[in-house]
């Protein structure tokens, strides 16, 4: 709908003033009353003209309203309100219900490659509720690039390297030695100290002990590495050759958690295409052949013992550590070589989504791209927030199995993927978010899941209705052509909102912000719910029955498409 507007608004500058690229905006106005869109474009044009904007928005209505798409332009202020007329309302809904789900697609993305890397937990625990935002925000980004063109790989970043895998494998070990009355001074003090606490390390000791008995506390390295691979625990890490104890547990721990996150993001619908590992890059000498390159360039220079990158002469506030005064790497010095090579994969555009937390990393990683010649609008990087947890109005803050923090899991398990994730996308995700449980188990209108859902629920009821009547079966008729008998304000609304939600869907692809969506779906329900509840859709008079059979039938597309691109589904029955 919005492409209509700025077409027009861009011939008429070429024809009548001979301007072209003049960045003019056509949004949806903040009140009803103030038209379907609005432009700015006379403020634009008045300096060039050096004209009143008033005068221009005036003379720009007077033009435009000769349209027969509008039923009415008008200037306000400065703006050039537009008003759609009925026919244009339903000429274009007859498309809507001719095409379906191609109605709403547009090749935005012309095949482009683009890498959405998200999630990336240090597989050292459970996923938490904020790294389940992350998982939906990214693969809703995901669908809705796929959907408009985009060439797109999942990937998920698995810190397997450094000091917390090694903390996981003292962690596990030592609950191991425990169940068995045992224990090791010097490795107690780092647990200690540095562990992880959780119920699930010793739900992980437990399942090393039943597998393997006492076989590890006698040192049987060997013995026990092929009693796991030979096991159902036997995934990836432990096909690698362990050391001693403390990297053997370190291996079970991470394929054991590895298999889980898995299994957590499947549950959400989410499932990646490329699960790339930290530890590859130090096996596969990438880190070091990347600080060559580096040091090449002459960005590279010791200080106190340590390897620094001169990252501040690229934007950063001050140089970083890439290999410390022990001679081990830091993390920054990895995520360059990932970052290098997800460049030397040829993706066009690469899309992080990393925790609030990681806000000063960002000039940094870009600092580091610019010395390797990267373009710099080549990697997006936006930040998701925390999610707290409410029910019975207090926050919840302690899980049994994590200890300090509610799983993701857990909060499947009580109420649900669907409602996880359509709750995730209720706000912008560089905000804090609450999540209320209470609020998702009720089934009315203040559980904004259950609301939408239950507006596709009813269409699908009615047209069963209608099809065991005998009346027609709206899936399959042409029904069309009995639209121009709706006249009330709010089919035609309803129309409107329906057709808008082409430009809606664009828009929050190419700005990165699914969250409006879940706005767009629960305004469309409400309006639908109240239209439903004060007018008859199955009634004596066939032909205006058919008419808003019709109706509900261009609202089920759109209702089914919205949830499908955020990972909801949209139930027949409720």
């Amino acid at each position: 709908m919005k492409e209509v507007v700025e077409n027009l608004i861009r011939d008429l500058l070429k024809e009548s003033f001979s301007l072209e690229g003049i960045p003019f905006k056509v949004e949806k106005p903040k009140r009803d009353a103030l038209g379907d869109l609005a432009t700015n474009v006379a403020f634009l044009l008045a300096r060039e003209l050096k004209k009143n904007p008033k005068d221009i928005a005036q003379e720009l209505a007077q033009r435009l309203s000769e349209d027969p798409r509008f039923s009415e332009v008008q200037p306000a202020g400065g703006f050039v309100n537009f008003f759609f007329s009925k026919d244009f309302l339903v000429e274009e809904f007859k498309k809507l219900l001719k095409s379906g789900e191609k109605y709403f697609k547009e090749n935005l993305g012309r095949g482009k490659k683009v890498q959405l890397e998200f999630v990336s937990a240090n597989p050292t625990g459970p996923l938490h509720l904020g790294h389940g935002r992350g998982a939906v925000v990214g693969d809703t980004l995901a669908r809705l690039m796929e959907f408009f063109g985009y060439d797109v790989t999942r990937e998920y970043y698995i810190n397997d390297a450094g000091r917390q895998v090694y903390l996981l494998g003292v962690s596990i070990y030592i609950q191991y030695l425990r169940l068995f009355g045992e224990k090791s001074e010097e490795l107690e003090r780092i647990y200690e100290e540095e562990g992880y606490k959780g119920e699930y390390i010793k739900e992980l000791a437990q399942k090393l002990k039943d597998l393997v008995g006492d076989l590890l506390l006698k040192g049987e390295v060997k013995k026990v590495q092929e009693l796991i691979r030979n096991s159902e625990y036997g995934k990836e890490y432990t096909k690698r050759e362990a050391k001693n104890e403390v990297e053997l547990c370190t291996l079970f721990g991470l394929d054991l958690m590895m298999e889980e996150i898995r299994e957590d993001l499947e549950s959400l619908g989410i499932e990646f295409d490329m699960w790339f590992s930290e530890r590859d890059l130090y096996e596969k000498g990438e880190v070091e052949r990347l600080l060559g390159e580096l040091e090449e360039k002459g960005y590279l220079y010791p200080s106190e013992g340590a390897l620094w990158l001169r990252t501040s002469e690229f934007g950063d506030d001050k140089d970083r550590v890439v290999r410390k005064s022990d001679g081990s790497y830091t993390y920054f010095a990895s995520d360059i070589a990932y970052h290098w090579d997800k460049f030397k994969r040829g993706f066009d555009k690469v899309i992080n989504l990393w925790g609030a937390d990681h806000h000063g990393y960002i000039p940094r990683v870009k600092a580091a791209l610019k010395m390797l010649g990267v373009p710099e609008d080549w990697l997006e990087i936006y930040l998701v927030q925390i999610v707290k947890l409410f029910r019975g109005g207090k926050e919840v803050k302690m899980s049994k199995r994590a200890g300090n923090f509610v799983t993701l899991r857990e909060l499947i398990d009580e109420v649900g993927s669907d409602a996880v994730r359509f709750v995730f996308l209720t706000k912008r995700s560089d905000t804090p978010l609450d999540f209320d449980v209470d609020a998702v188990k009720e089934k009315s209108s203040e559980n904004p899941v259950f609301y939408v859902q239950y507006a596709h629920a009813r269409i699908c009821g009615v047209f069963r209705e209608a099809k065991e009547r005998g009346y027609v079966d709206p899936e399959k008729e042409d029904l069309e052509g009995y639209l121009n008998l709706l006249t009330k304000e709010e089919e035609l609304k309803l129309m409107k909102m329906c057709l808008m939600m082409k430009d809606e869907l664009r828009e929050v692809t190419l700005s990165r912000d699914p969250h409006l969506i879940t706005y767009n779906l629960t305004d469309l329900a409400s309006v639908f719910h109240r239209y439903y509840n004060h007018n008859r859709i199955i009634n004596p008079d066939r032909e205006l029955m058919l008419a808003r059979l019709a109706l509900l039938k261009g609202i089920k597309e759109t209702l089914a498409l919205s949830l499908k691109l955020i990972g909801v589904s949209a139930p027949e029955r409720m």
